[in-house]
């Protein structure tokens, strides 16, 4: 007796095509994997980059804030010094003022005090430190005087920023 294959060969044949199917369901799925992958990466490198951005805005925006805070003009260092240390003689050596990025001025002085006490420059220093905007010391040549306690001659180079008249 012969029995009948057809029922077989259709179970083996639906087996067949279903393996296929699941192949072609992974192929594809793989491929989607792959595309969302890079679909994820752009959206994390645009998100590093706007992340980059807003902390770039917030830099500028608190430059922005101290700036406007920031006085237009410096206390003159001649004014500090004969507030700070009255009963010294200073002679003023020169002023350079530079023109720095757009609204600012850099400003160097020169100053020359003779026979001054070492407390009074340590004053000076202070004060030109706590100014609104600050003095900085850049240079300074000392000359001993035979006195204990006293600089015969002393050359100082200060330095500050200041905004501009014209700038915002």
């Amino acid at each position: 007796m012969k029995k009948n294959n057809t029922p077989l060969i259709i179970v083996w044949g639906a087996a067949g095509l279903s393996l296929l199917a699941g192949l072609l369901l992974t192929v594809h799925s793989l491929n989607g994997i792959s595309r969302t992958q890079e679909i994820l990466l752009k959206k994390a490198n645009d998100i590093r980059e706007l992340a980059g951005m807003r902390s770039q805005a917030n830099r500028y925006h608190a430059l922005l804030t101290a700036a406007v805070q920031y006085p237009a003009g410096s206390i003159p260092l001649e004014t500090l010094a004969r507030t700070t240390v009255p009963a010294q003689s200073m002679r003023l050596l020169a002023t350079d003022i530079t023109p720095s990025v757009p609204g600012w001025t850099a400003k160097k002085v020169s100053v020359e005090f003779t026979d001054i006490a070492g407390t009074d420059l340590g004053k000076l220093l202070d004060a030109g430190a706590i100014a609104n905007p600050p003095w900085t010391l850049l240079e300074c040549t000392l000359f001993a005087a035979a006195t204990p306690g006293r600089v015969a001659k002393a050359t100082l180079v200060f330095s500050t920023v200041e905004r501009s008249s014209a700038g915002n």
